[in-house]
């Protein structure tokens, strides 16, 4: 039996450790930018520079990074499969590394706002793509501990800003802040030397009809020869589910209706998870933490970037947790338990800002720490999984854009109104997200299945027709619950993956056979 293929010499899961770490760059990206532009927002150089914007202008130079996001998500929804997930990321890091160069070199808005929004143009192309590419790559018993482990590399990235941002506020002159701007260069060059390394998603290969390619990267991922047993079946699998979708679903507009898998139903959960995620109040922290303890709870500016830099150090130690929880409690009990917990810390955080006495603004401080705590358990690793998990194969990439599309819009939202929300209204800005955590736990519990160790191409059968008819959102989430019943679904899975290859071959050349209710016999 011939050796299994290696990347950089790594095969299985140290492949997959490998690959983690590197889409995990883009997420360090994505943290570091939302924490160094927050230390910034209370610099006297960097405010000079800027003419001293008032709180709206502020906020919208924050800000403007995500609108470039957004846009990014936005071209990749148009792009979609043209592309591989790995040269759509590596192009990415160099739209970051451009972008980073036109701030750090800036002297008045016009260009630090252009290198914001191209930097912010390539972060949305990356944080819609490295999702995609792990959940593809990962085994579903091991996918959500990879994503939570990528995720505390976010939270480093906000360690790394906020400790960089509170070292270089001593120094006198620009290098305050261009220092820091320029410092993301260093992780774009990261994940520019060693991605072209790394395999392809097998799950692309196999979508755009490259068989034995697909084949290599499965087999490298999966540790074993390209002739396992194992792999052939995985590969069946993949194909039974491109099978199944290519009978109804063809192009962009499927995102936004039936395709005979609920497409869009999927594709609007998907969107919801990230509206929830960014109006629970998590980037009113992670993107303006100095400047919510300075003008909300009362601190100097010393003391500020010191409670903002331990609470990103908090945060980190905080997203440990999930590194088991994610993939032993389920993505529903997380959504919720998250929730709950967020919901509450706000409620308090509003009370002891209301009442005003020094003492008690520091006990909103230490509320807002366990609020980063019930964010990790709840909303971060698991959110950013989930869309990637309930989309399927052929809408993934488009659906998985549309929903950071929601990420990237949202958090412009909660980034723009923050401070002057702050300024005009006080404690009661606590209270708006305090309610939307609560708004949050019914609309998981009756909307959200649950997707935990279920194999990407058995989400599909969870969705399909059953005994003639098209099961509702409500008989799906209700089955999700039911281990039995998925354990029937992987099974049908496998069956008709084996018949469809026995029947029409690997390869897949002739027309798919249609075996698409479950109830159907076969």
């Amino acid at each position: 039996m011939a050796p299994s293929p290696t990347f950089l010499g790594l095969k299985g899961q140290k492949l997959v450790y490998a690959i983690t770490f590197c889409s995990s760059i883009g997420f360090l990206l994505f943290g570091y930018d939302l924490g160094f532009m927050g230390g910034l927002t209370t610099s006297p150089e960097f405010l000079a520079v800027f003419g001293n914007p008032n709180a709206s202008l502020l906020a919208f130079l924050v800000a403007s990074y995500e609108v470039g996001a957004l846009f990014g998500a936005l071209f990749q929804f148009w792009l979609g499969d043209r592309a591989g997930r790995k040269p759509n990321n590596i192009a990415g890091a160099i739209l970051v590394a451009i972008g980073a160069v036109l701030q750090s070199a800036s002297f008045g808005l016009p260009q630090f706002l252009i290198g914001r929004l191209v930097a912010g143009f390539g972060l949305g192309i990356m944080t819609t793509v490295i999702p995609v590419w792990l959940t593809e790559c990962a085994t579903p018993k091991s996918r959500g501990r990879m994503m939570a482990m990528q995720l505390s590399n976010l939270i480093m990235g906000l360690i790394i800003a906020n400790w960089l941002d509170y070292g270089m506020a001593s120094y006198p002159g620009s290098v305050q802040w261009r220092f820091p701007c320029a410092f993301q260069i260093v992780f774009c060059i990261i994940t520019c030397i060693f991605m072209p390394f790394l395999p392809e998603s097998p799950r692309y290969l196999l979508r755009v009809g490259n068989l034995e390619k697909g084949t290599t990267a499965l087999a490298a991922l999966r540790g074993v020869p390209e002739d396992d047993s194992h792999v052939e079946e995985e590969i069946k699998e993949i194909q039974f589910a491109l099978a199944v979708e290519a009978e109804e679903v063809g192009s962009w507009s499927d995102c936004f209706r039936d395709g005979g898998i609920h497409g869009f139903w999927r594709t609007l959960i998907g969107f919801s998870a990230n509206f929830f995620q960014q109006l629970s109040g998590v980037n009113v922290m992670s993107s303006l933490g100095p400047y919510v303890f300075q003008n909300s709870i009362g601190m100097n500016r010393h003391d500020a970037l010191l409670v903002s830099g331990g609470l990103q150090v908090w945060y980190f130690i905080s997203s440990l947790l999930p590194w088991y929880t994610t993939n032993n409690v389920g993505r529903r009990k997380l959504f919720m338990i998250g929730s709950a917990g967020m919901g509450i810390c706000m409620l308090l955080s509003a009370i002891f800002v209301g009442i005003g006495s020094k003492g008690l603004g520091y006990a909103a401080a230490v509320v807002l720490y366990l609020f980063q705590s019930f964010f990790t358990l709840g909303w971060q690793s698991n959110m950013w999984i989930y869309p990637s998990e309930l989309l399927p194969l052929k809408l993934r990439l488009r659906g998985g854009a549309i929903a950071v599309v929601s990420q990237w819009l949202w958090t412009f939202v909660v980034v723009e109104i923050t401070p002057p929300m702050i300024t005009n209204i006080g404690y009661k800005s606590y209270i708006v997200f305090a309610v939307i955590n609560f708004v949050t736990i019914p609309c998981v519990y009756f909307f959200y299945p649950e997707t935990l160790k279920m194999p990407l191409e058995a989400v599909d059968l969870l969705f399909a027709d059953r005994d003639g008819s098209r099961p509702s959102i409500f008989k799906v989430v209700k089955d999700s619950k039911d281990w039995a019943f998925k354990a029937d679904v992987e099974k049908t899975l496998q069956e008709r993956a084996m018949l469809r290859a026995e029947n029409e071959g690997i390869d897949g050349s002739k027309e798919p056979t249609k075996y698409v209710e479950i109830g159907a016999k076969v």
